[in-house]
């Protein structure tokens, strides 16, 4: 009777154990598509990120596969540099706050020159959530520190490349003012076919501005007024300083957003385009920007690749 209690004992622990396992067994498991130095990258992750690439690019994966296949690829790419950048951060004790980024999406906001919520829904079609902003946001913001840590000084902009940039560029026009237009695509628009037909003349950027823009201003054609070149961002500016009056911009892209700039008046500061003339301190500052900026990213590029080639990775999709 008792080896009959204990074997029966015995069957409904193994039943209860088999019961109790079970429901971890059957859960779905996420597949790993790339493991970094020990950090895996989900396919769920993977997947995600490239919904957004695609909706950004409009793309169609049915229409185009062999281009979303290849668009997979580099999203991955940027994943697997985005969790070594965050490895090395975190080995140099480098931190971004919350209180940080948020300031960081505000200027962006405010940059952007659109109402917070029309420019958080401008994200929202591009499948972007403001969490995912805000979590793209904080590998840029570490992303900066580790370059200003171990690139910065190895970048320099001597003050000769300054003032030739200046004289063939920018004297008597810097510290000037212009006359901006501001044509901002909603996600749904063809930013490309309105562009071409700008170009054309088949439509005018005011025109184009009243039908499809949801920038400022956008019943006035997009006009922004007269703005002080010395307040521009950089980018802005050294895109204006290549730009003669009744120029538009090809489409730029601000903030996942497609975006042109028409030059629309300007007006020109005392200053000559003298051989000899040079920047105020406040212009040099900018053009060493204009002229730092693709020097930083090559730079940035190549740290990069030399912590990619030390570190392990298992690419396994």
């Amino acid at each position: 009777e008792c080896a009959l209690l204990r074997t029966l004992f015995i069957s409904l622990a193994c039943a209860a154990s088999l019961l109790s396992v079970q429901p971890v067994i059957a859960a779905p498991v996420a597949r790993i598509v790339a493991v970094v130095n020990g950090d895996m990258i989900t396919a769920r992750e993977l997947d995600k990120a490239l919904q957004i690439e695609l909706a950004g690019q409009k793309l169609d994966p049915s229409k185009n596969p062999q281009l979303t296949g290849e668009v997979r690829k580099a999203v991955l790419d940027r994943m697997i540099n985005d969790k070594i950048i965050l490895q090395e951060a975190d080995k140099e004790k480098i931190t971004v706050s919350d209180e940080e980024v948020d300031a960081a999406l505000d200027q962006i906001v405010k940059d952007s020159r659109l109402e917070r919520d029309v420019f958080l829904r401008q994200m929202a079609k591009e499948g972007l959530s403001e969490k995912d902003f805000r979590d793209r946001l904080y590998v840029q913001l570490v992303s900066q520190r580790l370059m200003a840590r171990n690139v910065v000084s190895k970048v320099v902009v001597t003050e000769d490349e300054i003032n030739d940039y200046y004289r063939k560029n920018m004297a008597g026009f810097a510290s000037g003012r212009a006359r901006v237009g501001m044509l901002v695509y909603p996600a749904d628009a063809d930013a490309e076919k309105w562009a071409r037909d700008i170009a054309s003349g088949k439509v005018t950027f005011q025109q184009a501005a009243r039908s499809v823009s949801i920038g400022p201003n956008a019943e006035g054609g997009g006009d922004l007024g007269f703005m002080a070149l010395s307040d521009m961002a950089p980018g802005m500016l050294d895109q204006i300083s290549r730009m003669k009056k009744g120029d538009v911009s090809p489409l730029l892209n601000m903030n996942a957003t497609k975006v042109q700039i028409a030059l629309l008046d300007f007006e020109e500061s005392e200053t000559a385009a003298q051989s000899d003339a040079v920047p105020d301190s406040n212009t040099a500052g900018r053009i060493e920007q204009i002229l730092r900026q693709p020097r930083l990213q090559e730079r940035f590029e190549q740290y990069t690749a030399q912590l990619r080639d030390k570190a392990l990775i298992d690419i396994r999709n």
